[in-house]
């Protein structure tokens, strides 16, 4: 039952999962329907979270069944003046006016569950927990602006679309998601 597993949250390096387990989440989790992605996809967002890892802001959520990584979700705080890269400034100039709306919140990286654990609410919890840890009153995401299992997670859970971002693995801009928190006696709380 995938409410007995525990979900660990870790901010910065230590206590992370390692690149090359991550790959192997992503390439389990996202080869199959409706997502169909390449190995590449896998590499490509290991070496990101790799590059990722040194950041004292990175805060990760992970959950481990007999040892292997069977969830995994990471993100750091946003600051436009630290995104410089051609990927941030796509994402600048995509959102126009309302990039604004996510300076100094949270960004969400990819979010990967094993497959036997996909539609189970393990990715919720995944989620909730990496934003609890995070303590941001607001976040946000990029994903396929499709209807997957993800985009209804993220729709259920008060996710709400601001505009459209670079392109994602299908070669179509995706559209990004952001999140305010809902709060309970002044701390956030997960929607």
């Amino acid at each position: 039952m995938p409410s007995q597993i525990p979900v660990i949250t870790t901010c910065g390096k230590d206590g992370s999962p390692d690149p090359e387990e991550v790959e192997r989440l992503y390439v389990a989790a996202f080869s199959s329907p409706p997502l169909f992605e390449s190995p590449e996809f896998g590499d490509h967002n290991a070496r990101l979270y790799g590059s990722l890892r040194h950041r004292p802001d990175l805060v990760v959520a992970a959950a481990r069944e007999r040892g292997d990584l069977i969830g995994f979700a990471y993100g750091h705080r946003w600051l436009w003046k630290l995104q410089c890269d051609p990927w941030e400034r796509q994402l600048f100039d995509s959102l126009g006016h309302r990039a604004g709306e996510i300076e100094d919140s949270f960004a969400v990286y990819v979010r990967a569950v094993a497959p036997y654990r996909q539609r189970t609410g393990f990715g919720r919890r995944l989620l909730d927990s990496l934003l609890q840890t995070a303590g941001r009153q607001r976040a946000w995401l990029l994903t396929r602006d499709e209807a997957t299992p993800a985009m209804a997670l993220y729709v259920s859970g008060g996710w709400a679309p601001i505009g459209h971002g670079p392109d994602t693995s299908n070669g179509r801009p995706g559209v990004v998601l952001a999140w305010q928190a809902a709060t309970s006696r002044g701390r956030a709380v997960p929607g």
